[in-house]
């Protein structure tokens, strides 16, 4: 272990990140009077520099993505990381900090040092108890490991309906698809992790539920078996919507929601790349996985992008007009040809797509079709009564009501929060809820009590983000110029939600703010100040 001198005690402001290399590695470090702490000083989650982030409390969070850590351990509080920042020890001499480092040479794949210290997890022990999660995704495979965090030893079976462990979803549509070289989609654990403290990941595919006798039955590879469980949690995700027109079964025609879909998409677009040097790219819907898509495919040489919307202004329903306009704009400004008002009728082609016909007849030429046009939960195969979107409303304690030992997490989960009940298909939203499940499959009865968070990235730099629950009848409030804003949305006097670009440090107060509180008094979450 080797110690560096890192800076002087004066040029640290109190309560501040300040970043510093050391020994080769970024660090932040924290003064909090004479005592220094010393982190990583990149957040796990997507690399991105800690000191662009807040200090609440005794926290560190990410001004990004909101992933939250422990001060004085590097522990990891709040997702949407998925390892601990590590910790540094630190000593003060005659007014200078130094901080010791190992010098074993390991990288974390950012080309920064260390590797981030995957969270203190039990191993299979003597505990009869078997849970089962289905669904390896961002709700399951986070309830998976807070199982393990919180001490569980009993058998702990995923089922997976992937042949893959679990991944970074919220890159397929971003840099996965723009990426210029052969990309890869971010693993979330390397199943060297899961193995070594008793996880099975099972490939197959829940097809039927006996609540009565505690029975799941997988099928995988044309064979079926019973599994018998203790605790179930229910994280089975979503489905892409398709649209049952003339033609939807052509080749050429793509849907973005696994690891499977984003491959095949891009090896159908390299090879047209490949044979013709360009390609016309049409996307059937202006939701944010349709817009994250054109975003991305516009930054590949040779690719032309239409996007076919049914609405006038993209997202305006449920974020007001200002918005969609600034979206619209932005997306013809990228060279995007948007057609709004649009409906599409059929595709046309032989055995390949070539076309996409409109309501009116005309036809957009068309080499490769993405539909984006929403998902359905992965529900139909439960026998429980389900919600008209195709959700489960849980209790309190994400329980399915009814049932003593069955729970849900992630997208299908219709949950309690202070902003009313709520079925949230967010990527942080869905890690919280599988966490929380988690905790209650272990006796635990608390209900939720953060703050719903979305980001998405679109062309311009940074990402537009949401930090509350808003409803499309919420009033808008607030400008979306300049490059930086903040939009709330108001209804009976309270603030639900902050759409925003930049101002990150006030959003994450606002965040904490709201978090077990839900809307805030319109006087409390003031523009001027967040601005």
């Amino acid at each position: 272990m080797a110690e560096h001198r890192a800076i002087a005690l004066s040029d640290m402001p109190e309560n501040e990140m300040v970043d510093v290399k050391v020994g080769g590695r970024d660090l932040v470090l924290v003064r909090r009077g004479n005592d220094v702490h010393a982190l990583d000083g990149k957040c796990p989650h997507k690399g991105v520099p800690m000191s662009k982030g807040t200090i609440v409390g005794d926290q560190l969070v990410c001004g990004i993505h909101r992933a939250a850590f422990a001060l004085h351990t590097g522990e990891l509080q709040a997702p949407p990381a998925c390892e601990a920042l590590q910790r540094y020890d630190t000593r003060v001499d005659d007014g200078q900090v130094f901080v010791a480092v190992p010098g074993d040479g390991a990288t974390d794949g950012h080309g920064q040092q260390p590797v981030w210290p995957v969270p203190q997890m039990a191993r299979r022990g003597d505990d009869p108890r078997h849970f089962i999660i289905v669904g390896a995704g961002a709700a399951g495979w986070r309830a998976t490991e807070t199982l393990r965090i919180e001490g569980f030893e009993g058998q702990i079976t995923v089922v997976g309906d992937e042949h893959s462990g679990p991944y970074d979803r919220t890159d397929l549509s971003k840099a996965y698809l723009g990426a210029s070289d052969t990309p890869s989609v971010t693993p979330l654990r390397d199943m060297a992790v899961a193995n070594e403290h008793g996880i099975e990941l099972r490939h197959g595919r829940a097809v039927s539920l006996d609540p009565g006798a505690n029975e799941l039955t997988v099928e995988a590879d044309g064979s079926q078996v019973v599994l018998v469980y203790d605790n179930l949690l229910l994280a089975t995700g979503s489905a892409s919507r398709m649209l049952p027109l003339d033609g939807a079964d052509k080749t050429g025609i793509h849907t973005l929601r696994t690891e499977v879909d984003a491959k095949c998409l891009r090896e159908d677009l390299d090879d047209l790349l490949a044979a013709n040097g360009k390609a016309k790219v049409v996307i059937i819907g202006a939701g944010f996985i349709g817009l994250e898509a054109a975003a991305s495919l516009t930054k590949r040489d040779g690719v032309s992008v239409t996007i076919i919307a049914m609405e006038k202004l993209p997202m305006a329903r449920l974020f007001g007009d200002a918005f969609g306009e600034r979206l619209l704009a932005e997306h013809r400004d990228a060279g995007v040809t948007v057609l709004t008002e649009a409906r599409t009728e059929a595709f046309i082609g032989a055995d390949r797509v070539q076309g996409v016909q409109l309501a009116g007849g005309q036809v957009v030429d068309a080499d490769l079709v993405l539909v984006a046009v929403g998902a359905k939960p992965n529900t139909d195969w439960l026998p429980f009564e389900t919600l008209r979107d195709g959700g489960i409303a849980a209790g309190q304690d994400l329980r399915v009501p009814g049932q003593d030992n069955i729970y849900v997490a992630g997208d299908i989960a219709q949950v309690p929060t202070p902003w009313g009940k709520t079925r949230i298909e967010h990527w942080r939203f869905a890690q919280e809820t599988g966490e929380l499940a988690a905790r209650n499959m272990l006796g635990g009865t608390r209900g939720y009590e953060s703050t719903p968070f979305f980001w998405t990235m679109q062309h311009i730099g940074g990402s537009y983000t949401l930090t509350g629950h808003n409803g499309s009848d919420d009033v808008a409030e607030g400008d979306v110029v300049p490059d930086d804003f903040a939009v709330r949305y108001v209804r009976n006097g309270e603030v639900t939600a902050v759409l925003a670009h930049g101002l990150d440090d006030h959003l994450t107060k606002l965040e904490r703010d709201m978090a077990g509180e839900g809307p805030l008094p319109g006087d409390v979450v003031n523009l001027g100040a967040l601005g």
